[in-house]
């Protein structure tokens, strides 16, 4: 599998520390910005992987609604021919469209880091259509003795990168027992992981699938290229 590294603008630091603490530093191109996770109190750092994945609209995931999200039902457009070309927000029609078929779209995610005694709030908005290049707004607000707050704008992509980076490096010293065990209770979602990883270098091969279900054995997925992935140095 051809795995090529590539410039990043935002950078992102997770570092495990005893006591089930985490220090997180992410540096959007003005300055890096502290964040305290607890690992008792709040949302933990696999909450923004969690956020990260469900956004994209291509995950062929069944576990709809998740806890983090929010989703816009839209209207599934189709030609004459009755092939789909297109969807459009159910908001934006002035009466339900009878006989169309609606889904969910993805379009914002919320969760907070606590740090016991102070927080951040994250919200993370994207636009509700099935795109599947597009950017962020990142929202964030910081809960100390003096309240700050954030925004950005940045490409889908470019964050998926620098957050599967942060992690790679944190699993690549603890380990995933070690991570756990540091945190008390977080866990990096493998799939997830792999998701971000494949969008942010550009390379969806490793999410490819191969059925078998005529053999009674389901989906196989290439297990070498996973490890592969999860093992690249972003």
């Amino acid at each position: 599998m051809d795995l090529v590294k590539r410039a990043c603008p935002i950078k992102v630091r997770l570092l495990p520390r005893p006591g089930g603490w985490s220090d997180v530093y992410f540096d959007f191109g003005d300055g890096e910005i502290y964040f305290v996770i607890s690992g008792v109190l709040g949302d933990s750092f696999s909450s923004l992987i969690s956020s990260l994945y469900h956004l994209y609209p291509d995950n062929d995931e069944c576990e709809k609604p998740h806890k983090l999200m929010e989703y816009k039902k839209a209207v599934i457009l189709r030609d004459e021919n009755y092939q789909e070309v297109g969807t459009k927000l159910l908001e934006e029609f002035k009466e339900y469209p009878y006989g169309y078929s609606c889904i969910d779209i993805p379009w914002k995610a919320n969760f907070m880091w606590d740090e016991e005694g102070s927080s951040s709030e994250w919200t993370i908005e994207r636009p509700p259509t099935e795109d599947l290049t597009f950017n962020l707004k990142i929202t964030i607000d910081v809960h100390r003795a003096e309240i700050k707050h954030y925004e950005y704008t940045v490409a889908y992509n470019d964050f998926c990168y620098a957050v599967a980076d942060a992690c790679t490096q944190a699993l690549k010293k603890h380990g995933f027992w070690g991570y756990h065990f540091s945190t008390y209770h977080d866990d990096i979602n493998i799939r997830h992981l792999l998701l971000l990883k494949s969008v942010a270098l550009g390379n969806l091969e490793v999410r490819e699938l191969e059925s078998n279900d005529d053999q009674g054995i389901g989906e196989i997925s290439d297990f070498e290229k996973e490890i592969e992935l999860l093992l690249f140095d972003m």
